[in-house]
């Protein structure tokens, strides 16, 4: 916070006793701020009692410092000039209290020219125990509470609701993100979005019984938050189409940043024996690479599979998830035994896997993929659940006739597996039968 602070005496305690006591007598918390630092230079009694905190301990605060959902001087500036051009700006946050607690405000913000200097008036209040108007509005506080975030989408004209938990947890006011898909889809990572579009196709005709991804969602300041979206159709339309799907995301960033971390410290999966995600999708990328370099009178190929053990919850809820373990150490061990030299085979997550099988055409890619699918038949399951039969289903994507970039490739194998799935699970599928001709 910066320690060049304009002399506000004559602002404050020269005020006459009179204006003092009115504006003491203000029954929500009122802030003087400076436009270009943030920092506070006034405030009335309410401000500082809300904060359990002295009026002197108050003004060596800025915004950065007090509100917890603005972040850097860069999301001022942006804040700033959006106040500027608005009569009233409204923001819906959080005020950092000294033992720790947070009180939620509604913060309305309004620019003020006085004797040739701007200043920000701040009014904020308390919000904790705002009263809803309706069950319906109960319903959604509740919600409010329980995710980081929630959304509505009217498929039909496009319209979607941000809720104002969501909008400050990417740092804009309640008045901000137009409501519209695009506005989201703008801010999720290009990387990401092919899969997360993909989760969304096969929710919304419902061959998924709800459409779940976890991404990155880009915030006010330009950085990525890892994100957990869950969302389902509620309503229809009367020919069968879906018309509303409402949904809840929760910000897992700390949970992918320890993962990542933890990643980097090997290169195998310490379960399965096949490498782990991170190096899995180097080498992938290398491959994919090394595939699509031009090269004269050759037909260059790549099968892409997706590898899913099909009802791999039930095992862990019956025998417990140290069988599940031996379960998917078993299931590396077979896949890796089925596979030719030059592939790249990973563990994607869970019980999902992925190989890479470079110069190998789609038929070709199938008998590899039912080999595969044969070696779960009658293998040595540890002791207790030798009577299980434990299956998998296989999903192909082909470059270059169905994708020429890899997340595309990437989300056309995902599709197909679930298609394997939505068909019987246990055997092999493409998302084209005219691919194989």
């Amino acid at each position: 916070m910066s320690s060049e602070r304009p002399d506000i005496n004559a602002h404050s305690e020269g005020l006459p006793a009179l204006e003092r006591t009115l504006f003491d007598a203000i029954p929500d918390a009122v802030y003087l701020i400076d436009p270009v630092t943030s920092n506070i230079l006034d405030c009335n009694r309410h401000a500082y009692e809300d904060l359990y905190l002295t009026r002197e301990q108050v003004l060596n605060h800025s915004v950065l410092s007090l509100q917890t959902d603005v972040r850097g001087l860069p999301a001022w500036a942006e804040i700033a000039d959006v106040i500027r051009q608005n009569r009233v700006y409204r923001f819906h946050g959080h005020h950092r209290r000294p033992d720790g607690s947070s009180l939620p405000v509604e913060v309305n913000t309004q620019a003020v020219v006085y004797q040739g200097r701007e200043w920000f008036v701040s009014v904020a209040r308390d919000i904790t125990k705002r009263q809803c108007s309706s069950q319906s509005e109960q319903d959604w506080s509740v919600l409010y509470d329980l995710a980081d975030g929630v959304w509505d989408w009217r498929v039909a004209d496009g319209s979607l609701y941000f809720s104002p938990n969501l909008k400050r947890f990417l740092g804009y006011g309640p008045d901000e993100m137009e409501p519209v898909l695009s506005t989201w889809k703008d801010n999720v990572h290009p990387d990401d979005l092919p899969i997360v579009l993909g989760a969304l196709d096969e929710h919304l005709p419902g061959r998924r019984s709800q459409f779940f991804a976890t991404y990155r969602l880009r915030n006010r300041n330009g950085f990525y938050l890892w994100v957990e979206d869950h969302g389902v159709v509620t309503d229809y339309l009367p020919n069968g189409e879906p018309a509303r799907v409402v949904g809840f995301i929760n910000d897992v960033t700390d949970y992918k940043t320890l993962e990542v971390a933890l990643q980097k410290e090997a290169t195998r999966d310490s379960l399965t024996g096949l490498f782990n995600r991170r190096r899995g999708m180097e080498l992938l990328l290398e491959t994919f690479n090394e595939t699509v370099k031009p090269q004269s009178n050759t037909r260059v190929e790549l099968s892409l599979l997706v590898i899913d053990l099909d009802f791999f919850k039930r095992i862990n809820d019956l025998y417990g998830h140290l069988e599940g373990d031996e379960v998917l150490r078993i299931a590396g061990s077979l896949i890796l035994k089925s596979l030719p030299e030059n592939a790249v085979a990973f563990r994607w997550g869970g019980e999902e896997f992925l190989v890479a099988l470079p110069g190998t055409s789609l038929a070709e890619a199938r008998e590899r993929a039912e080999k595969i699918r044969q070696a779960f038949v009658n293998p040595e399951w540890p002791p207790g659940i030798e009577g299980e039969c434990v299956t998998v289903s296989i999903g192909i994507a082909q470059y270059p006739q169905e994708a020429t970039q890899l997340i595309e490739l990437i989300a056309a194998a995902d599709k197909a597996v679930y298609r394997a799935k939505r068909l019987g699970r246990n055997r092999v599928e493409s998302n084209s039968y005219e691919l194989l001709q």
